[in-house]
């Protein structure tokens, strides 16, 4: 049985964009909840004016998700 060097190469090609497409995926998911996260955190800024421990929470979960989207997209590369 000899080895056919063109199915070889299309197998790798497959599987390389099978990975990219699912890195993809990944970013366009963690920027979708970025998004989503950030839009409920500005609500609830908007909904408690005045309470400044509700302001530096949301602002200590920003920081979270901020680190965690720098760690994910450092993953991913």
């Amino acid at each position: 049985m000899p080895f056919n060097f063109k199915k070889f190469l299309f197998k790798k090609l497959l599987i390389n964009l099978l990975i990219s497409f699912i890195k993809i995926i990944g970013l366009i998911l963690s920027t979708l909840y970025f998004i989503i996260v950030f839009i409920l955190l500005i609500s609830t800024i908007l909904i408690f004016r005045k309470n400044l421990i509700i302001k530096i929470l949301i602002f200590v979960i920003l920081l979270f998700i901020k680190r965690f989207l720098i760690k994910f997209l450092r993953f991913n590369k």
